[in-house]
């Protein structure tokens, strides 16, 4: 253990010098990332793990670091957002996932923040990996998220994928990034983009016609190569950006397809 299971009570949390902060993490089998997600985080003050009943060492790993892990059925990347955060002592919240990690540069930024803290909640940039590169374009950089804020001002959205922290205090930016590491290779990219779009139609979303399907995932391409200047990432850009049209087109067809079932 590390240590910071001794600090997961009331007590202990609210003592320290800057407003406590809980560090919120979902999960469903990562055992290859969580370690080096929860290495970048093990200083906040307590650390909670929602994890979807993985099959692999997820739960045992993240056990190591804290005592706060919960198993529940997946119900929603808002939805087990917002379990985690009901269980959170802290003052203050970080939501991270198991693919990213908190540099140290963020670590000092968050922590001189609270101690001083000019917003509510607070969008911090990520710096993303893909097939070996650091994208610098393709609206992969700085891609803000809202991750930071005061637990009695935001909360999740219920989105099943890709939910958003809804508040309406003043909200301010970070420059410490996050690190993201969200597909080794092109085949897990594919897989996820299938359970995202899958999770997406269930949403009750509008639909588009067929065509309005297509002039979208085309707009994409052409949003995230040229406006975007994913043509300056080299190869890895041009496939990322092919990627971002086929996600889109696999997206609204699947919503199309789910209004096609209905009664």
């Amino acid at each position: 253990m590390t240590g910071r299971e001794g600090k997961a009570d009331a007590h202990t949390i609210m003592s320290g010098t800057r407003p406590s902060l809980s560090v919120v993490i979902i999960t469903l089998n990562e055992e290859r990332k969580l370690r080096d997600c929860l290495e970048s985080v093990k200083w906040a003050d307590e650390i909670i793990v929602m994890d979807s009943r993985s099959s692999d060492r997820t739960v045992e790993i993240a056990r190591q670091y804290t005592q706060k892990v919960y198993q529940h059925e997946f119900t929603g990347d808002g939805p087990m957002r917002n379990l985690g955060i009901d269980k959170a002592v802290g003052e203050w919240i970080l939501t991270i996932d198991a693919d990213e990690r908190v540099t140290p540069e963020l670590r000092q930024e968050i922590e001189s923040t609270l101690l001083d803290p000019k917003a509510c909640a607070y969008y911090i940039p990520r710096k993303a990996h893909f097939l070996g590169r650091w994208m610098k374009h393709c609206g992969w950089w700085p891609n803000y998220v809202l991750r930071l804020f005061r637990k009695d001002r935001g909360r999740y959205d219920e989105h099943l994928a890709h939910a958003k922290v809804v508040t309406k205090d003043k909200t301010g930016k970070l420059r410490g990034p996050f690190l993201h590491y969200p597909y080794d290779t092109l085949s897990e990219y594919i897989l996820k983009i299938n359970s995202h779009t899958n999770l997406i139609a269930r949403q009750n979303m509008p639909a588009k016609t067929v065509f309005g399907c297509f002039v979208w995932a085309t707009g994409k391409f052409f949003r995230t190569y040229l406006l975007q200047l994913g043509f300056l990432d080299g190869g890895e850009g041009l496939i990322l950006s092919i990627l971002a049209s086929h996600y889109a087109f696999l997206k609204h067809t699947k919503i199309w397809e789910a209004n096609r079932r209905k009664p």
